[in-house]
């Protein structure tokens, strides 16, 4: 029994020491505590998944690991950032970090508006800045996809890309 513990302890303070560099979520954890259990020997009949279950659990009492509170903070980040990104390059990160959307979703409804109006009226400066007319109606549609496909509403992008096309 000791060597269990043991084990646990030390599979415990490696995901401590690996969850204390920045705010990880879940998945993240999870992920890692398999990788280190490669490395780590237990003693057979020990249900390794239980193993993994407890320790996420204990780095959520103690605050460790919280994937909302780590999606409030990537989406404030964001608005806060020089960087730019849509709510939907914003939700597909989240995503990939293994959040569910019920968990994102509330925070990309209260501010998800405000992200994207920053963050588009930026990219259309900056780029407008690089084309030489955006009275071209080639380059402007042009400007237009690929604010599109950058994940930025259509009817947003339109707006912004003809305000800034009548200060030129």
């Amino acid at each position: 029994m000791t060597e269990i513990r043991e084990s646990v302890d030390k599979l415990y303070s490696k995901i401590s020491d690996f969850v204390s560099y920045t705010f990880r979520t879940e998945k993240e954890v999870r992920g890692k505590a398999y990788h280190y259990l490669r490395k780590i020997t237990f003693p057979s009949g020990v249900d390794v998944s239980r193993v993994v279950d407890e320790i996420i659990n204990r780095l959520k009492v103690s605050r460790g690991i919280d994937d909302d509170d780590y999606a409030r903070r990537y989406i404030e980040g964001l608005l806060l950032s020089p960087k730019t990104k849509s709510s939907r390059e914003a939700s597909m990160f989240l995503y990939k970090k293994g959040i569910p959307e019920s968990i994102y979703g509330k925070y990309l409804d209260r501010l998800g508006g405000e992200l994207e109006e920053k963050s588009l009226s930026v990219l259309v400066e900056k780029k407008a800045r690089s084309i030489k007319s955006l009275r071209d109606p080639a380059v402007r549609s042009k400007l237009i996809r690929y604010l599109i496909a950058k994940g930025f509403n259509p009817d947003r992008v339109r707006t912004e890309v003809d305000k800034i096309a009548s200060l030129k």
